[in-house]
């Protein structure tokens, strides 16, 4: 049981420590500075604050779907369910602590401040690991994202990292 614990808790790290090298907390307080929704003057909490929790636990999804896809081709032998079990734990931590973020936000009088900034920084890291798993398994080709050169410029080195942990070799095809 300590060595799930152990585990969990280096993959949280690990986890936060992706979000600072993809600027996803600095997306999440940059996108509440430019355009500051009304709903975020909300006291209570309102529809949008569920629409954000969906968009987020549908990233959370997608996330796990592409990163799914991307280690059944792995041949790194680690790169089994077992990791998996451990992103489904941590996307239940993220949910939490956007639940959390409500809860803080009532008690600090802070309106929907702190949920706004948690929840968009969890949607863009989520979303920026989506996109790197995308390239990564060769997908890109199959969408129609006039942009994705662009993309692939954004998320080079999300790309690079996911490349050299799944496919240390560079067998990927």
């Amino acid at each position: 049981m300590q060595d799930v614990y152990y585990s969990a808790l280096r993959v949280a790290q690990n986890y936060i420590s992706k979000m600072g090298q993809s600027h996803a907390i600095y997306g999440g307080v940059i996108g509440g500075v430019l355009a500051v929704p009304a709903w975020i003057e909300s006291d209570t909490p309102t529809i949008e604050h569920a629409v954000m929790m969906a968009i987020l636990v549908l990233t959370l999804f997608i996330d796990w779907l592409t990163g799914t896809a991307l280690a059944r081709r792995s041949p790194v032998a680690e790169r089994t369910s077992h990791v998996g079990n451990y992103s489904i734990i941590r996307d239940f931590i993220i949910v939490a602590i956007c639940v959390m973020a409500i809860g803080l936000d009532y008690v600090c009088k802070t309106r929907s401040i702190i949920f706004a900034v948690f929840t968009a920084a969890f949607i863009w890291q989520n979303f920026y690991s989506v996109l790197g798993n995308v390239i990564t398994l060769g997908w890109d080709k199959h969408f129609p994202f006039w942009l994705f050169n662009l993309i692939k410029r954004w998320v080079n080195d999300e790309v690079i990292s996911k490349q050299h942990k799944y496919f240390p070799k560079g067998d990927n095809k």
